[in-house]
């Protein structure tokens, strides 16, 4: 069947990243929701040595294990419209995110019973995000200019911010997590900060990505909360529309998008935004649901759990934070401890990064893969991406993700030479 150019579009991008050495072929299935296909990437002629499945939306894809469930006899992938597509390969990735990695092992029960990896109920355990959230009144002294918590640019023209994080001796001493914390508008959503901008941001909310925009929802808004924002605009025009073709010119049209929002206090006056690593924790875990898609692949249930020492870890480290701003004369730095939790879990688990599904290790029955990211108990399975990180740090993963990508693909591209 002929495909919409939209979905061509994607594929041309998707099938770039990661992309193995020009001497290790791949084939990647993709999928729009509506069709699956296969691109070729690499030397034609060896298509059949290596299998990398990535997906863009989701196809049906079926890991078929040889009779005694050592290694993968082929991928099979089906889509909404019906086609059909049986991959053939030496050696097989998975590279589909950290929710989708376990629902393909857990639901591929064909030879193995409880889903290939999974003999010791591993898989999909140990799901991370991050800890983020924004809390407390941080004020710095001085004039305006002494507070810059804008973007520089490289001479690459990539965006760069500075943030505050702790000395690696300071988190040793403390046995503290990762941690690292950026100045930050006051909450968008009380029309008390009496900023143009912020309540610009509010009122427009619908057009706003949803991870950003569920911020914007913690309480329904009264007639009189939406009139004092729509005040705020009307008072202060001039920020307001220096601010929308801001956005416009260097994040909507730019071909290099201005990474944020960043909204300059004239008073000095902010909250603290904050971003901590989860530590890696069993009992959180992602498994199968009891429904199933249109493709009648089972949906994943999501049971993200976090620890104490979790919220003791951000909560400390706030503190310590707290303490060298005063001590430093620069700032002064206000929250309660007893809100962190609270601000933590305001808006659930932090969604775009998901981390630690198939974790690495070395023993099979506390982890998924080993190091080169090959499945334990499966000779030519592996699996690429942030399902495989045994720890979650602070930070996104995506360079994380491409180095070990590069290394896995270093590594069946040494395999292959070998053989």
């Amino acid at each position: 069947m002929p495909f919409p150019t939209a979905l061509r579009d994607r594929v041309a991008v998707n099938a770039m990243l990661p992309r193995l050495p020009p001497d290790v072929a791949a084939a990647l299935a993709l999928s729009s929701g509506c069709a699956t296909i296969k691109v070729k990437v690499g030397d034609a002629q060896s298509l059949d040595r290596v299998a990398a499945v990535r997906s863009a939306c989701g196809p049906h894809v079926k890991i078929r294990l040889d009779a005694n469930g050592q290694r993968v006899r082929s991928l099979g992938v089906s889509s909404l419209s019906g086609r059909r597509l049986e991959i053939l390969a030496d050696r097989f990735v998975l590279a589909t995110g950290g929710l989708e990695v376990p629902r393909l092992l857990l639901a591929s029960r064909d030879v193995q019973p409880h889903g290939v990896g999974n003999d010791h109920d591993v898989v999909g355990r140990y799901y991370m995000c991050h800890l983020a959230g924004t809390i407390g009144r941080l004020r710095v002294k001085g004039p305006a200019a002494n507070a810059y918590h804008g973007y520089d640019i490289s001479p690459d023209g990539i965006y760069c911010r500075r943030r505050i994080a702790l000395l690696p001796r300071a988190q040793r001493a403390r046995h503290l997590a990762n941690f690292v914390a950026r100045l930050h508008h006051p909450r968008i959503t009380d029309p008390a900060h009496e900023n143009s901008v912020l309540s610009l941001l509010y009122l427009a909310k619908p057009l706003i990505p949803y991870e950003y925009r569920k911020r914007l929802e913690e309480d329904a808004p009264s007639t009189a909360a939406r009139g004092r924002h729509l005040l705020n605009v009307v008072t202060g025009p001039t920020d307001a529309i220096r601010f929308a073709w801001h956005m416009l010119r260097d994040r909507k049209l730019a071909k290099r998008k201005f990474p944020s929002i960043i909204i300059h206090s004239r008073a000095n006056i902010f909250s603290l935004d904050f971003h901590g690593e989860q530590l890696p924790y069993a009992a959180s875990r992602v498994t199968l649901g009891s429904g199933t898609d249109a493709l009648g692949q089972p949906r994943l249930h999501v049971d993200w759990r976090y620890t104490p020492q979790d919220i003791e870890s951000v909560a400390n480290s706030l503190a310590l934070l707290r303490a060298a701003l005063q001590q430093s004369g620069t700032a002064q730095f206000d929250f309660d401890p007893a809100t962190v939790e609270a601000e933590v879990t305001r808006y659930g688990a932090y969604g775009g990064h998901h981390i630690g599904t198939a974790r690495m290790g070395t023993d099979p029955r506390s982890s998924v893969v080993n190091a080169d990211c090959r499945v334990h108990c499966v000779d030519n399975l592996y699996i690429a991406g942030a399902a495989t990180f045994p720890t979650s740090s602070q930070a996104n993963p995506t360079l994380t993700i491409v180095a070990m990508t590069m290394r896995l693909a270093h590594h069946l591209k040494t395999r292959r030479a070998a053989a």
